[in-house]
């Protein structure tokens, strides 16, 4: 009896360690490839530590923004049926890191700085994000958090 007890204790003991595996960022990444068209952002604008003012807005299919993600780790934003942002991107820490971007303007492309946006919900026919920044105007904002959320 003993041994049967000890079989099923380690049958139990290695399929929850299996069932406790950690998805590769490999298989993380696998999850957002492709077309994800922006449904909705929101908007929070703080002074200090303080919400100030909050703003949603939601994107029909008149005027549909779109975010790009490509197997090869090359990404776009692409609004009124035009690229105008490219950049490389990573997975990694449960956000899209992206590199080596550039925006168009006037027909021509400019660097942009490095991005970081953790990942709120990943799902396969929905990803949703934030990013956060400075406010310039008005001087009673002082930082925006921003969440977007997309569906394939």
């Amino acid at each position: 009896m003993k041994k049967i007890y000890a079989l099923l204790f380690i049958t139990l003991l290695g399929l929850s360690l299996y069932s406790c595996k950690k998805d590769s960022s490999e298989q993380n990444t696998n999850k957002i490839i492709g077309e994800w068209r922006v449904d909705y952002r929101v908007f929070e604008f703080y002074g200090g530590a303080k919400l100030m003012d909050t703003y949603t807005k939601k994107y029909d299919m008149t005027n549909p923004e779109y975010v790009i993600l490509n197997e090869d780790g090359t990404g776009s934003f692409k609004a009124s049926g035009e690229v105008n942002t490219k950049f490389n991107y990573t997975i990694s820490d449960a956000a899209i890191n992206g590199t080596n971007a550039s925006q168009l303007s006037n027909s021509k492309w400019y660097p942009l700085n490095d991005f970081k946006y953790p990942i709120i919900t990943s799902k396969a026919n929905e990803l949703f994000y934030w990013t956060e920044g400075p406010v310039a105007s008005p001087s009673s904002y002082d930082k925006y958090i921003t969440r977007v959320h997309m569906v394939k």
